[in-house]
């Protein structure tokens, strides 16, 4: 190898090496620009997430104060305030800026958002612009309240009226600017504004109610509960009602008030007559519902005691033994065949058919009340046995048929249902609340002295409400309807008792009671008050459950 070519090559050496050096020069240069730089970035983004920070929130009475806090004031903040959306993705773009403009220090701001609605839910961010970009915190979110209304109970009045009844359970977020209720025969009540009642604006979680008046019974009507704020209505469920099984207070009876009146129904007609105050009463009244009337038909020809019932369109009394029926159509009381077993008082009675059957009862012996099981039918149309009235008309006549099988009472109440008659409670040394049934055509007792069944009694399911005497009763849609201040009703088809509406008026001992077309009708009887018997004179109309 030459010398010049060795100085070659160590030249091109010496060159090769001063490239490498700045390459590594260059390449270190690079590392550290590279390094500025993400240094750089990592104090933005630091910057960027500690500029603002979202914080809590708080929820009113038609405002949610929302807080948020400035850390660091950047380059200066130009605006700042939060973002509210219906969506978690919350940012300027889709959602409303709440903007408070600058801000010249750090620490907490607020915002008090009163656009809310009840029941929403949302989600909200603080921000801050700095050195024209804005920082966003981070998303939390809040629900409002909701308006809640409930349809609630029915209270039937009477029978033209009822109250009905709503609550709000949470006045929601918004002020409620007006509740009430619709109502209509439809069962989208809602559907009918002329039907709708405004109680107004509320500030009370509670219950709410108005009364309707001008009702017809046996009607459906609907009702629903509505409140509402200013960015909706609520309503609650609909309720419905029918005016029936339900109690009114009509005209007073215009005689005296009386306990023990005798009392019965004719045709479209009721009929009081007799009983007592201080004294014996000796007065005849007529009744007519529609509309309430009371004509007096007679004073001191009437019977004053004793156990009324009847036969097809006649009325008839018996006291003692003796046997009073009256006719609607000669308008006066004529006696008729005496009643032929010993003569007692407080008997009960009924009619099945043609007719009329008494039996039990009570006479004082001088020492003790006695009590008799016996039992009578009294024929009306028999004018053989007893020749004719003062009318011309049958006197009628009486045969035993087979004994009473219960306790022998007095006061016990009789009443009769298609085929069958029944008896039910009385007193007998002790309140009584057994319930009887008797058959006139079974045979299983053999025949009477014309040859008829004997009849036969069956017990049946004892009455549960209060036992003892003072009970009255009425039948309407073949169902009997017991009245000793609670009101019971007896199904014979499943001979089950069923309690109906409470009796609103004064609690009562002997008072009258009678059905008309299907409603039945009480009133009359005595209460004390501590000290003194009051005698009532009040009367009070029925209205079925309608079948």
């Amino acid at each position: 190898m030459s010398v010049k070519y060795l100085f070659l090559v160590i030249d091109e050496s010496k060159k090769m090496d001063r490239k490498n050096q700045y390459l590594k020069i260059l390449i270190a240069f690079c590392s550290l620009l590279i390094l500025l730089f993400f240094n750089t970035c990592q104090k933005i983004d630091l910057t960027r997430e500690t500029l603002v920070q979202t914080g809590s929130f708080n929820v009113g009475s038609g405002v949610v104060t929302l807080t948020g806090t400035i850390i660091d004031l950047g380059e200066g903040i130009s605006d700042h305030g939060f973002v509210v959306s219906n969506t978690p993705d919350v940012s300027s773009g889709n959602g409303s800026a709440l903007r408070l403009g600058t801000a010249s220090q750090t620490g907490q701001f607020t915002y008090d958002f009163s656009e809310a609605s009840s029941g929403g839910n949302y989600y909200f961010c603080a921000f801050a612009t700095s050195g024209g970009e804005t920082i966003y915190g981070e998303s939390s979110n809040f629900s409002t309240p909701a308006l809640v209304v409930s349809t609630q109970t029915v209270a039937i009045l009477s029978k033209s009226s009822t109250t009905i009844y709503g609550g709000i359970g949470n006045l929601g977020f918004e002020s409620v600017t007006d509740h009430g209720f619709y109502w209509a025969n439809d069962p989208i009540p809602q559907n009918f504004a002329q039907n709708k009642i405004s109680l107004g604006a509320t500030t009370d979680v509670s219950t709410f109610n108005t009364t309707l008046t001008d009702l017809t019974p046996y009607t459906d009507y609907y009702f629903v509960a509505f409140a509402q704020n200013d960015s909706e209505t609520k309503f609650g469920t609909v309720g419905r009602f029918k005016i029936e099984n339900v109690w009114t207070q009509i005209q007073n009876f215009e005689g005296s008030g009386r306990c023990n009146a005798l009392a019965f129904s004719l045709r479209d007609f009721g009929y009081i007559a007799g009983g007592q105050d201080a004294g014996s009463i000796n007065d005849f009244y007529r009744f007519s519902p529609d509309p309430e009337n009371w004509t007096l038909l007679s004073s001191g020809s009437s019977p004053v005691y004793g156990t009324a019932f009847t036969i097809g369109n006649k009325g008839y009394v018996i006291d003692g033994s003796n046997l009073n029926e009256f006719d609607p159509d000669q308008g006066i009381w004529v006696a008729k065949t005496p009643f032929p077993g010993i003569v007692r008082w407080n008997m009960f009675a009924f009619s099945v058919g043609n007719k009329g059957y008494v039996g039990s009862g009570n006479y004082w012996d001088g020492t003790q009340n006695v009590y008799y099981n016996d039992f009578w039918e009294f024929d009306p149309q028999d004018e053989v046995t007893n020749g004719t009235d003062i009318n011309g008309d049958p006197m009628g006549s009486w045969t035993q048929k087979v004994d009473f099988q219960g306790t022998g009472r007095e006061f016990g109440a009789g009443f009769s249902i298609a085929t069958y008659g029944y008896v039910c409670n009385g007193y007998s040394n002790g309140n009584l609340n057994d319930f009887w049934q008797y058959d006139p055509d079974a045979i299983n007792n053999g025949f009477d002295t014309n040859d008829n069944p004997m009849g036969a009694w069956s017990q049946k399911t004892d009455y549960p409400g209060p036992p003892g005497n003072g009970m009255v009763s009425f039948i309407i849609d073949n169902k009997a309807y017991a009245f000793n201040y609670e009101l019971w009703q007896y199904d014979p088809v499943t001979e089950n008792w069923k309690q109906m509406a409470d009796f609103p008026g004064q609690p009562r001992w002997g008072p009258v009671g009678f059905a008309i077309n299907n409603k039945g009708y009480v009133g009359t009887g005595v209460y004390n008050d501590g000290s003194n018997d009051i005698y009532l004179n009040d009367f009070w109309e029925y209205l079925p459950v309608q079948e």
